[in-house]
């Protein structure tokens, strides 16, 4: 008949079962069966704790048979890591419940065994207790003294952890500070130059390794100043490199700067730009010139630019803006001529020059398109540049 444990983590909002046969489950047994059904790792990293869900009491004895049908409460908790000989090693885990091996108590059989529980004071009076207090920790600490002589003395060096910083650096470890490889950064021969603080090596640190290209480098030849200067970056593993820029980014802004130029013939016709504009070239939608003048047949007459127009007529349902008389269609619109000319002499007051009869207007004396600039602190792409088209283009 099988039987059933129930746990929750705290987390949870349901409980969880565990099936197991007999009449109860150790606590051993029942931490390996929470970790793998929940498929938590080794354990190398963690501790699991169970608790009685009513009291809050910590079931701490492994081999505490909980019974049947009971409900416990599953907390996980980091793992306890010290700095050990060898470096940071973990004391406090959960690699016994993955590995199945039950912590065993070591007890040594060369010393003989000597009472430290406490005498039964019952029925003594109180000085009897006392001596008995008394004989009892002087019994525990002759047996403390016989461990203390027969343990072997360690013996450790002050400073840094044994074994740590000694002897030549291993491979790909750098010196920061110089660059040197030969020697580890607390023995650099720098460390007694006051003039050399905050000389150091820059390090890739947040840089994404695209941007970053491989450089050879002497590092006995060339000073950190040099490197700085020449922007010079080091690698963890010690490698140099330099930033390059990033190819996609460097087209991007050079199609927006090269839009941003192209676009600035459309200026001539927004609001403001000619101080002196006639109220009678003025569109009564833009503000500006006008720009492709036409006028409603079939209303007020007034002349408007073409697109600003049409525009306005498909959002407002074909009602003329300026008299509001309904159903004015696109075709309905008629294009000035008389109002165009005076456009056209317009712009030959101002030196405007026009591409070509029946083409939009542009400035007569337009600048040339210089090379763009990248941004501050990006460097030159190391491709070639990408095909810029003319402007100017041959008329047909």
């Amino acid at each position: 008949m099988s039987s059933t444990i129930f746990y929750k983590f705290r987390s949870q909002n349901g409980s969880s079962r565990i099936l197991f046969d007999g009449t109860g489950i150790t606590v051993f047994d029942l931490k390996r069966e929470i970790i793998q059904d929940n498929r938590l790792g080794d354990g190398t990293d963690f501790q699991l704790r169970l608790y009685n869900p009513d009291s809050g009491e910590e079931l701490e004895d492994d081999s505490q048979v909980i019974s049947r049908s009971s409900n416990v409460e599953a907390r996980r908790s980091p793992a306890i890591k010290v700095n050990g000989l060898n470096g940071r090693i973990s004391l406090g885990n959960a690699v016994r419940y993955v590995t199945g091996k039950p912590r065993v108590t070591k007890t040594s059989s060369s010393v003989p065994a000597v009472n430290t529980q406490a005498t039964n004071t019952k029925g003594m009076n109180e000085e009897d207790a006392i001596a008995s207090m008394f004989a009892n920790q002087e019994s525990q600490w002759q047996q403390t003294q016989q461990d203390m002589a027969g343990a072997t003395p360690v013996f450790h060096k002050t400073g840094n952890v044994a074994g740590q910083d000694e002897g030549p650096p291993p491979p790909g470890y750098m010196c920061y500070r110089c660059g040197g490889k030969d020697h580890w950064i607390k023995n650099c021969p720098t460390n007694s130059d006051p003039n050399f603080e905050g000389k150091r090596i820059r390090r890739t640190t947040g840089i994404p390794k695209k941007f970053l290209k491989s450089v050879n480098v002497d590092p006995t030849t060339m000073t950190p100043e040099e490197m700085a200067q020449q922007r010079i970056m080091v690698t963890d593993d010690g490698s140099f490199v330099v930033q390059v820029a990033d190819q996609h980014s460097w087209e991007d802004y050079q199609r927006k700067q090269q839009s941003r130029a192209m676009n600035q013939n459309d200026i001539i016709w927004d609001k403001g730009h000619f101080p002196d504009l006639p109220d009678d070239l003025k569109c009564p939608i833009t503000g500006g010139l006008l720009k492709n003048p036409v006028k409603t047949s079939k209303c007020c007459g007034k002349d408007f630019s073409r697109q600003a127009l049409e525009d306005m007529l498909v959002e407002n349902d074909f009602t003329c803006p300026a008299c509001s008389q309904s159903d004015i269609l696109l075709d309905s619109l008629v294009p000035d001529e008389e109002k165009k000319k005076l456009v056209e002499k317009f712009m030959d007051e101002h030196s405007v020059k026009r591409k070509g009869k029946g083409e939009d207007l542009e400035p007569a004396k337009k600048a040339k398109l210089a090379m763009p600039v990248p941004p501050f602190g990006m460097p030159f792409p190391m491709f070639p540049m990408p095909f810029v088209p003319s402007i100017n283009s041959t008329k047909q």
